[in-house]
């Protein structure tokens, strides 16, 4: 089993923890980029996963008026391998 835990702190203390399995998720895979930045480089996220941590991200920046761009890229296999990740439905 290929998997990553992801633990992410919320505004209120509450804590969100998941569990990513890559090989029930065969991609593509996508980051949350904050200011052209990977938010987590090492934990690439299937879409649903990433469209959650989009709305937290963009919900800070808004929140926090840090004037923060916030935005989904899809990640390259470059990415994918050095991240650890199954590239091609589960070849590494």
């Amino acid at each position: 089993m290929n998997s990553k835990l992801m633990l992410a702190v919320n505004a209120d203390g509450s804590a969100d923890l998941t569990v990513i399995d890559y090989n029930a998720w065969p991609g593509p895979y996508w980051y949350v980029v904050v200011d052209d930045t990977p938010a987590c480089p090492d934990r690439p996220l299937p879409l649903p996963y990433a469209i959650h941590q989009f709305q937290r991200y963009a919900q800070e920046a808004i929140d926090g008026k840090t004037g923060e761009v916030v935005e989904i890229a899809q990640c390259t296999e470059e990415d994918l391998r050095w991240a650890g990740v199954p590239v091609s439905g589960g070849d590494e």
